[in-house]
């Protein structure tokens, strides 16, 4: 989906609550998986880029990529998301997904809530990092800043989880994401700041071959990854 859905600039005046309008940091296409200890590597979710504004303990605002009105078409999540919050006046930059009700990820199921259909599956909110965090601004300092943040700010739930990452392990995770199918792997570099537009080095999005035959991924599981006899049930 077209990544200029959300590509609105962040505002330099910090007035009360949060900003309006903010300016997405764009990945790099890489060659491949890898090993470096300067990155964090996490699976790159079959889902929805979006952001998530919290407010006054509500979910007042949800932009996704290709959506007129993604609060609408997710809607159960505004009252499971705040309730996931250790802090007010946040801002999440992560992925919208669509579960069935064992717990598998559903494209079929994703695109049903694009279009329109609100009821379709389980939503799920895979949060992967923090902008603004109790009112204050988070996105000029370093990533592993951010990332250790976001996990003592947001309490993993059924559905509403921080993603799963392992630093400077990018070729044992893609080995274990591929078995489930999976197409891709995001490499953040720990020292980079959040910038809106293309990433360059500090941001990169790494393909996987997938394994055959492979498996449909499970959101619970891929939270566990790597195991080292990982078989999706």
């Amino acid at each position: 989906m077209p990544g200029d859905q959300l590509d609105l600039p962040i505002r330099t005046e910090h007035g009360p609550g949060l900003p309006q309008r903010i300016a997405l940091m764009q990945p790099t296409p890489g060659a491949g998986p890898f090993d470096d200890p300067d990155y964090l590597f996490e699976p790159w979710w079959p889902g929805i880029r979006a952001l998530a504004w919290v407010e006054d303990g509500r979910l007042t605002r949800l932009r996704a990529e290709g959506m007129a009105d993604a609060l609408a078409g997710f809607g159960e999540l505004a009252e499971e998301l705040p309730e996931r919050l250790m802090e007010d006046a946040v801002v999440l930059d992560g992925w919208l997904l669509a579960l069935d009700e064992g717990g598998w990820l559903d494209p079929e199921l994703l695109r049903r809530r694009v279009a329109g259909g609100a009821g379709a599956g389980r939503p799920a909110f895979v949060a992967s990092d923090l902008l603004w965090s109790g009112g204050v601004p988070w996105h000029r300092r370093s990533f592993a800043a951010r990332r250790e943040r976001l996990a003592s700010v947001l309490r993993d739930g059924d559905r509403c989880v921080v993603s799963h990452a392992l630093r400077g392990e990018g070729t044992l995770l893609a080995e274990a994401l591929g078995r489930f199918g999976l197409e891709g792997l995001s490499a953040r570099r720990l020292t980079s700041r959040y910038r809106g537009g293309r990433a360059g080095d500090a941001w990169l999005r790494l393909p996987i071959v997938p394994s055959v035959p492979t498996e449909r991924p499970r959101l619970a599981l891929i939270q566990r990854l790597p195991l080292e006899d990982a078989e999706p049930g």
